[in-house]
C-alpha cells in the first residue's frame, strides 16, 4: 500500500533510483584529473603563505604551482587534448621530483639550501594525489604515446639515480 502511494505522489515514470541513476553519472577519467588537480592547488594555495614566510621565491613557486594545477582543472574539462594530458604529466611529474628533492637533499636555493625537509601528512597526501593524477592522464593517451611516455619516465627515473650513485647529485 505504501509503495502505491509513494507511486502516486512521485507521479508517472522511473521511480526515484532510476531518475537519480541517470542524474548521476560515473565521472569520467578528465573529470578525476581536473578533481584530482584542483585538490593539489587547493593546498598550494593553503600553504603559500608559509611558504612565502620562509622566502618570496618559496610563496611564488607555490602560487605559480597552486595558479597551474588550479588552471589545468577547467581545460581538462574542456580541452583535454594530447598536448594538454603530456602538459600536465610532465608538470606533476617536475613537482613530484622536486618534493623528492627537497625531502632528501633539501631545497636546491633559498635560505634553507641543502637543509632537507621533514614530510609532513599533507604533503605526502597532496604527492600521492598528483602522483595518482599522473596515472590517470597516463590512462588517457594512446597506446602509442602512453608507451612512449611511459619510456621517457622510467628513462628520466634511471639518469636521476645513476646521476645520484655517481655523485653527480646529491
Amino acid at each position: 500500500m505504501a509503495g502505491v502511494m509513494l507511486r502516486r505522489a512521485l507521479g508517472p515514470g522511473p521511480g526515484p533510483a532510476a531518475r537519480f541513476g541517470r542524474a548521476m553519472p560515473w565521472p569520467t577519467d578528465r573529470t578525476i584529473a581536473a578533481a584530482l588537480s584542483l585538490g593539489a592547488a587547493w593546498v598550494h594555495f593553503a600553504y603559500l603563505g608559509s611558504h612565502l614566510r620562509q622566502w618570496w621565491a618559496y610563496g611564488a613557486f607555490f602560487l605559480a604551482v597552486g595558479a597551474g594545477q588550479g588552471l589545468f582543472a577547467p581545460l581538462m574539462l574542456r580541452r583535454p587534448g594530447p598536448w594538454l594530458v603530456a602538459t600536465g604529466i610532465a608538470g606533476n611529474l617536475a613537482i613530484v621530483a622536486l618534493y623528492v628533492l627537497t625531502r632528501t637533499a633539501g631545497p636546491p636555493i633559498g635560505p634553507h639550501a641543502h637543509v632537507p625537509e621533514p614530510a609532513g601528512a599533507v604533503d605526502l597526501v597532496t604527492t600521492a594525489t598528483e602522483v595518482l593524477l599522473i596515472g590517470v592522464l597516463m590512462t588517457m593517451l594512446g597506446a602509442r604515446a602512453r608507451r612512449l611516455t611511459g619510456d621517457l619516465v622510467l628513462g628520466f627515473a634511471v639518469l636521476l639515480w645513476a646521476l645520484r650513485l655517481t655523485g653527480h647529485l646529491p
